[in-house]
């Protein structure tokens, strides 16, 4: 019974460190957005504007079954501010009327396309150029996964720097040039990661963002948390200490002869943004590499993209990602605790593996012990409740910095209103919402470990980012 207890006071101590850890990358994060800002002019971005030697970048959109929502993206990618840009549609084996909105949209036209195949993908069946928009391609290719359909679009870029989005991305107008700064102030910058924020609530027209509020739903308040809090502050802080394994797939900035060395994404990957960044990261610290090869992180290049706010696509989201986590660990598990990848393997390996893969089973297991203590009477009501409570006080306190922070940001809430549904989303968090979440986690856990690689439900659009008409 002693180690009964002594165990749950272990626990709690581990969950303090995981709130004390994610309370120093927020502000840290908070910090190099500070001193970011402070060193970049309108005029600097001016320059890059008009300059016809800022870098072409070739802006990749894989997709599959979007038909409802595909056409707003690319309206939007195409009203993007900078001086030399194409946008690749990938149809990856889409099954509805995708390729069929496009050419009606576009007017596109079957073209004779070729590319350099560094890396293989599944079969290219057709390629399309648009005759308003001559810097529009659409690929239409054999199912493979996101993976591969960003792999095939490689092969037929143009241009030198690769954005990579997801199908239901919504971009402000200077994203790129504030991703493509880093490159043409430093030449050993291999990728550039940005802020992705949910879209539930964006109204738009023709591709551009009119007006911008929260979501309606309490789920999706309670991921608009999430996303200030991990995605956003969290994600500089791992970046300043160069532990960034996880650049999002909705939003990645990276040369193509960066891409193309680390062998391109891993179609069989369950979530292919995380095993690529760690993958990125192994290649980065390579010993035969002498060009001091980094990652930055932007905090000024938004991009918005759609979080599901029914329970059931969730859950499967959060299961996949879950599982996508553990195998992206063990596929680069050389890379934990070893001092040839520097803080990477040092810190931001260790820091995945003990604090975001297993965070959920140690929790899950805490409330477990709890109950256990409290039924054979090793602790009593009131030590419990105290440990209840400075678990939801250290939650509160870490998701109400961070909000605070995006209050003192231009991405602050729209109105009053708004806020007061953010602190409430916070405060309801930890009664239920992470609990859930945790269970799910658990429940991916032991799904990947009895060998489940699949990628789990489609998430079903539910047309924030279709133009809304006046």
């Amino acid at each position: 019974m002693i180690t009964i207890h002594i165990l749950l006071w272990l626990i709690l101590a581990y969950y303090i460190t995981l709130q004390g850890i994610y309370l120093i990358l927020v502000l840290l994060g908070a910090t190099q957005a500070k001193s970011y800002r402070s060193g970049i002019t309108f005029e600097e971005f001016r320059r890059i504007g008009e300059s016809p030697l800022s870098m072409p970048v070739s802006l990749i959109i894989p997709c599959y079954n979007e038909e409802a929502i595909i056409v707003a993206t690319i309206r939007n990618a195409l009203r993007l501010n900078y001086p030399q840009f194409e946008v690749i549609v990938v149809s990856d084996g889409s099954t509805d009327g995708s390729i069929q909105v496009l050419k009606e949209s576009f007017h596109l036209r079957r073209v004779d396309r070729f590319g350099r195949r560094h890396i293989l993908s599944e079969a290219i069946l057709g390629v399309y150029e648009s005759q308003e928009h001559p810097s529009l391609v659409v690929i239409e290719k054999v199912n493979g996964r996101r993976a591969d359909a960003i792999n095939a679009a490689v092969t037929l870029s143009r241009y030198p720097l690769l954005c990579i989005i997801d199908a239901d991305c919504v971009l402000e107008t200077d994203a790129l040039l504030h991703m493509a700064r880093p490159f043409l102030q430093d030449t050993s910058v291999a990728a550039v990661a940005g802020i992705v924020r949910p879209s539930n609530g964006l109204s738009i027209v023709d591709g551009e963002i009119l007006h911008n509020t929260l979501p309606k739903t309490l789920l999706g308040m309670n991921q608009e948390v999430e996303y200030a809090r991990s995605f956003q502050w969290a994600r500089i802080g791992l970046c300043r200490l160069k532990s960034m394994l996880c650049i999002s797939g909705a939003l990645l900035l990276i040369k193509k002869s960066i891409f193309e060395e680390v062998g391109g994404s891993w179609p069989q990957a369950i979530t292919d943004d995380i095993e690529f960044t760690m993958r990125l990261n192994r290649h980065i610290h390579d010993r035969r590499r002498k060009d001091h090869a980094h990652l930055v992180f932007v905090p000024d290049a938004v991009c918005y993209t759609e979080i599901p706010e029914e329970i059931c696509q969730y859950a499967s989201q959060r299961n996949r990602w879950q599982r996508g986590t553990i195998q992206a660990l063990f596929r680069n598990a050389g890379m934990i605790f070893n001092p040839r990848y520097g803080m990477t393997g040092l810190f931001g390996m260790p820091f995945f593996l003990i604090f975001e893969a297993l965070a959920a089973i140690v929790e899950v297991s805490a409330w477990i012990l709890m109950v256990v203590c409290l039924v054979l009477g090793i602790a009593s009501g009131f030590e419990i409740i105290a440990m209840i409570y400075l678990a939801f006080i250290l939650g509160v306190f870490l998701s109400l910095t961070a909000v605070l922070l995006t209050e003192s940001s231009r991405l602050r809430a729209a109105n009053w209103r708004d806020f007061w549904r953010l602190i409430l989303a916070i405060l309801l968090d930890n009664l239920g919402f992470h609990q859930f979440h945790l269970i799910i986690r658990v429940i991916g856990t032991f799904q990947y470990l009895i060998g489940r690689k699949d990628l789990g439900a489609v998430m079903t659009r539910n047309g924030n980012n279709s133009p809304i008409t006046k």
